[in-house]
């Protein structure tokens, strides 16, 4: 009978550390869409658009329908975008980290289940000698919210770095849609100089059957001939290189890869002003904000090393001792480790190294994206004076060139060298400015990329340009 009220009494007391373990840590339950919601929310502010985290078959069909819809008319940069956050499958496979983040939090809430055991002793007639405790572990319980802390922390820096995984697909997407743009742009140009030198070498090729152009002005043409189809071939080689990679990035392949794509990149319009581009890029930057998350969470395990490299080992449950000459006793049981040989100092040691490098990491980032910032927009401003430059001057320049030599070529002033020079020349001017072009709009995608995935809304005609230190190497301030 003793031995019965003793069982009972071990049981109820492992039933109420287990209830204790259960108020503490609550439901451990991981939801399903667990922290993708502040990324949904961030795509739409930053993007203009949505994401869909397809986790059964019926969003699946939903997220094929859109995509499906999308590619049913030609192509803009903000259409790629969007199916390119729907389709691409690291994307998804992205969101997943979001639930195993969330677990760990959930985890780190509950505490450890308590551990029962029983010992049996030797002859056992005429009486029965045996042992039953419960323990549960001391540390976990004290432990505990700084440990939910720092896991709820690690929580909000994972929902920040996925966050940024969407932004930058989305930069990437951009910046792959305008080059394949810019080489269909080329390929036209080459196509239609292609067709005009077509035409030239045919009839060179009359007159010289008829005897009335030397057989060194008919090769010239030809050599022109051979060099427009050799580069019109490597712009075609580069345009399906370039467009499997933008089809990579949407997630695209097989009939799906039937899209339709504008043939000219769009000349620039407004100009991006500076000011006020570092500090929107320092508040709005998802890097950072993980970096701060991750300098919390190891802010927090620096607080606890010291008992958490103590703790571990330490115990407290019941203890029920039947022996075969004396009654059955019944008493707490507390295991306590020793710290003789170590009090702790490796644990915090590693804590405050890791913590500092989370505090170095943290300024060498919001130092690395002002300087990005400031460089992208350097950029942008340079590729757009450029592809001014080219309009208004050597793209005029070199039409008035070329037909000048035609005619002096057909007065015969001018020799066949220096016509197909000027072929070159004009051929080459134009080349320069869709790739001016191509990089204006590829730098801009980036730079939007740099302040937080969108440029301000309000843009100037005239950029409001910085005062750069011509003895200096700092750069523009902020």
């Amino acid at each position: 009978m003793k031995r019965n009220n003793a069982t009972h009494f071990v049981r109820g007391a492992s039933a109420g550390i287990m209830l204790v373990g259960g108020i503490l840590g609550g439901c451990a339950t991981v939801p399903r869409q667990a922290g993708f919601k502040s990324v949904s929310v961030i795509a739409r502010k930053r993007l203009k658009t949505e994401v869909i985290w397809a986790q059964n078959r019926r969003q699946q069909m939903k997220l094929h329908a859109i995509v499906a819809r999308l590619l049913a008319h030609p192509l803009t940069p903000a259409d790629a975008v969007e199916v390119a956050l729907l389709n691409n499958p690291l994307l998804q496979g992205r969101y997943e980290q979001l639930g195993i983040s969330e677990a760990q939090v959930i985890r780190a809430g509950v505490i450890s289940n308590p551990v029962l055991s029983f010992d049996f002793r030797f002859p056992a007639a005429p009486n029965y000698g045996w042992d039953a405790s419960v323990a549960q572990d001391f540390a976990d319980i004290l432990l505990l919210p700084a440990r939910k802390e720092e896991s709820e922390a690690q929580f909000a820096a994972t929902k920040s770095l996925v966050s940024q995984s969407v932004i930058q697909l989305a930069t990437r997407t951009r910046q792959a849609y305008y080059r394949v743009v810019g080489d269909s742009q080329l390929i036209e140009l080459e196509t239609s100089v292609k067709a005009g030198e077509a035409a030239a070498l045919d009839l060179a090729k009359k007159l010289r059957q008829a005897g009335n152009i030397p057989s060194l002005t008919y090769d010239r043409q030809l050599a022109m001939y051979e060099h427009i189809r050799l580069q019109l071939a490597m712009d075609k080689a580069n345009y399906l290189e370039d467009r499997e990679r933008m089809f990579r990035l949407m997630g695209l392949w097989g009939v799906q890869a039937q899209v339709r794509l504008p043939n000219r990149l769009p000349i620039p319009v407004r100009s991006v002003p500076f000011n006020g581009l570092t500090s929107m890029a320092l508040r709005r930057s998802l890097l950072l904000t993980a970096a701060r998350h991750e300098l919390q969470a190891a802010g927090v395990d620096v607080r606890v090393a010291g008992w958490a490299g103590i703790l571990p080992g330490a115990t407290i449950g019941m203890n029920y001792v039947r022996d075969p000459d004396v009654r059955g006793t019944l008493g707490p049981a507390i295991s306590v480790p020793v710290p003789i040989f170590s009090q702790g100092q490796p644990s915090q040691a590693i804590a405050r190294a890791r913590y500092l490098a989370a505090w170095r990491h943290y300024e060498a980032l919001a130092i690395d994206i002002r300087s990005r910032v400031r460089a992208r927009w350097v950029a942008v401003r340079a590729d757009r004076r450029r592809v001014e430059f080219y309009q208004r001057v050597m793209l005029p320049l070199r039409r008035r060139m070329l037909a000048e030599t035609q005619r002096s070529y057909n007065g015969m002033f001018d020799s066949g060298f220096l016509l197909m020079q000027a072929k070159i020349d004009e051929i080459n001017t134009a080349r320069s400015y869709v790739k001016a072009l191509e990089s204006y709009w590829m730098n801009r995608a980036k730079l939007a990329d740099e302040v937080g995935g969108r440029l301000p809304a309000r843009m100037s005609k005239t950029p409001s340009a910085p005062r750069l230190k011509t003895r200096s190497t700092q750069g523009v301030k902020p």
